[in-house]
């Protein structure tokens, strides 16, 4: 006759064996790009991060290499918050989306801790440190990061405590923002075209209203990411950008996800 096993043991070993391979695909999972940072980062930056260790404040890692390396397409202000800052030696793994440093001679990309999987972009925003800024990744990065600076946004943390999203109808008010980056949200009256640029408008004084312009040799990434542009005519929508000024405030936009559709409630599609 067979030895029976103590159902204590089995169950002991069972557990023990899930824990292994939870432990197992928690590593594997942590080893590629992580469970914050999509895969459509990755497919633009490459599939292979570097291996780095160094200290992170805010947006940047200062390596053992001395190299610093930045996480791209945020807005930091000048005067950061103390919880940016965290000065011990920590892993990091970096995957480039320049080719070239910045003028001040850093690298460029996504920063992920490899033991947690955490994207810095994510973690930044989440926590109303810093603002989704689209310039070099794709589209397809930037959902989770608007999501988290929503969910910041109405909690109110962080810069969020006196940041607010401004209304494109009230060109009055955007006009102290100027050099500013600024969320501005409204409904675009009219599109309008010159042989080389699109134009949004917010308002029938194109003189003094809220404008927001794109350049036409840029329409191709929008399309791409299925942003109709020239739709966009009687559209809620949210822009981000420094602010300018040529007649009324002005933003220029590069990238598709500068542009948000919005429902009539001002949430996002």
């Amino acid at each position: 006759m067979g030895r029976r096993r103590s159902p204590a043991k089995f169950l002991a070993r069972l557990t023990g064996l899930c824990c292994a391979a939870l432990t197992l695909a928690s590593a594997a999972q942590a080893d590629h790009a992580g469970p914050d940072l999509p895969e459509g980062c990755l497919a633009e930056a490459g599939s292979a991060g570097r291996e780095l260790e160094g200290t992170l404040q805010g947006a940047e890692l200062s390596a053992g290499d001395g190299v610093v390396y930045r996480q791209v397409d945020l807005h930091i202000p000048n005067d950061p918050a103390p919880a940016m800052a965290n000065g011990d030696v920590q892993p990091m793994r970096f995957w480039p989306v320049a080719d070239k440093p910045d003028r001040w001679q850093r690298q460029r990309g996504h920063l992920v801790n490899p033991a947690t999987g955490s994207w810095v972009a994510r973690d930044l925003v989440g926590k109303g440190v810093a603002i989704a800024a689209p310039a070099l990744a794709p589209a397809d990065c930037f959902p989770p990061l608007m999501r988290a600076e929503r969910i910041a946004r109405v909690r109110e943390l962080g810069l969020w405590a006196s940041e607010k999203v401004y209304s494109a109808h009230r060109p009055d008010a955007l006009l102290p923002r100027v050099g500013r980056y600024t969320l501005v949200a409204g409904r675009v009256l009219s599109v309008g075209e010159t042989r080389s640029t699109l134009y949004l408008n917010f308002g029938y004084r194109w003189s003094r209203d809220f404008t927001a312009t794109i350049a036409k040799e840029e329409l191709d990434a929008f399309t791409a990411a299925g942003v109709d542009v020239r739709s966009l005519e009687g559209a809620a929508i949210r822009i981000r950008g420094v602010l300018l000024q040529s007649g009324g405030p002005l933003v220029e936009i590069s990238h598709p996800a500068q542009i948000e559709r919005l429902e009539t409630d001002g949430t996002r599609r």
